[in-house]
């Protein structure tokens, strides 16, 4: 894709901006079980790294809204966390397309997007930092597990239905009848 955005990518942005902030929100009764990593994975590989930005910007500001949780000390480390992957997707790891390094690669940035928050939390909260590690190690297992086992499962079948589409559009073809 081009750098340009056209009235399609916005849509598309906002279309798959909430599709990433709902589906973190059915989930949050269950403690770190999401497929934020699996889907800003997807993303990055399938849509590049403007778009992807722009989705994660979006992102964050509708959970930091809807959270009650904008606050200087949390929003910047939760933007960082997640726009590692983007970045280090359409960058350094550009070349990978095989979900089991997905996988892997999601683990990753479930560990880094825990540890981020390790800072705010010890600033914040006056606490021994590795008191707070230790006490965050279950759910940080808890996310990279759900973010492995999504990007594995689900990484292929969902980039093919990407590329599909992405196939009817660049022809135009007109899914009325």
């Amino acid at each position: 894709m081009n750098k340009r955005i056209t009235v399609f990518d916005i849509a598309l942005i906002s279309l798959l901006s909430a599709l990433l902030f709902v589906q973190e929100e059915l989930l949050s009764f269950l403690p770190n079980i999401q497929f934020t990593v699996f889907l800003i994975v997807l993303f990055s590989k399938k849509l590049g790294l403007l778009r992807t930005t722009i989705i994660v910007i979006i992102h964050v500001i509708l959970d930091n809204l809807y959270m009650s949780s904008f606050n200087i000390m949390y929003t910047p480390w939760m933007l960082i966390g997640w726009l590692i992957i983007p970045i280090t997707l359409c960058t350094i790891f550009k070349k990978v397309n095989s979900n089991i390094i997905l996988a892997f690669l999601g683990v990753f940035y479930s560990f880094i997007y825990c540890w981020l928050y390790i800072i705010p939390n010890v600033m914040i909260l006056e606490i021994d930092p590795l008191a707070y590690f230790v006490s965050d190690i279950p759910f940080e297992l808890i996310l990279a597990g759900s973010s492995f086992l999504s990007i594995l499962l689900l990484y292929d079948p969902l980039s093919n239905v990407f590329d599909k589409l992405k196939i009817n559009v660049e022809n135009g073809i007109n899914y009325k009848k």
